[in-house]
């Protein structure tokens, strides 16, 4: 079974952030697509590989900036949520810089998920088209989530159309889940 709340297929898109239109380039990875590799930094500094066929379940999600208030938010209660499945890897990247991501991590108790930067790479924001192209965000991560299965196929996607807003939890868990027992 496949998820998705918005199958975005083209090249460019938009999303809202304080009530204005930025752009997004890219090509989003539809359910069912191979999930592009990348390449992301770890806060201790070292490279990790996300995307592609895996030992196990992954999870991409993408956000502006770890240091605010949403995104935080959205990470601790990814950090508390993903525990419950065993043998899946979830990642939360964004531009922040390694420094920046451990302070996170050790000030959150960060024990469940990783967290990365994709400021050496930018692989993330180009191979997942979700990296803003104009306004005040130019140059940082949209808020998106990616699940693929073992295979390395998209089973879910979900690009927040509101930078604002967080993803929905329940969709998510809900896609982990069944990517879980079917691969």
């Amino acid at each position: 079974m496949v998820f998705s709340t918005l199958p975005l297929i083209a090249a460019e898109a938009a999303i809202n952030y304080n009530g204005e239109v930025v752009n997004v380039k890219g090509n989003f990875p539809i359910v069912g697509a191979k999930a592009p590799v990348a390449r992301v930094t770890e806060p201790d500094f070292s490279i990790k590989t996300i995307g592609g066929k895996s030992e196990r379940v992954q999870v991409i999600a993408t956000v502006p900036s770890i240091d605010t208030p949403i995104c935080s938010a959205q990470s601790k209660r990814f950090d508390d949520e993903i525990k419950q499945f065993d043998g899946v890897d979830m990642t939360v990247v964004s531009m922040d810089l390694p420094y920046a991501d451990d302070r996170f991590c050790k000030g959150h108790g960060i024990k469940n998920i990783s967290i990365a930067s994709d400021f050496a790479y930018r692989e993330v924001g180009e191979n997942y088209g979700v990296i803003v192209t104009d306004g005040e965000l130019k140059g940082l991560l949209i808020r998106a989530v990616f699940v693929i299965g073992k295979n390395g196929r998209v089973v879910y996607q979900e690009i927040v159309p509101n930078v604002g807003d967080e993803p929905d939890f329940k969709k998510i868990m809900q896609a982990i889940k069944t990517a879980s027992s079917h691969n």
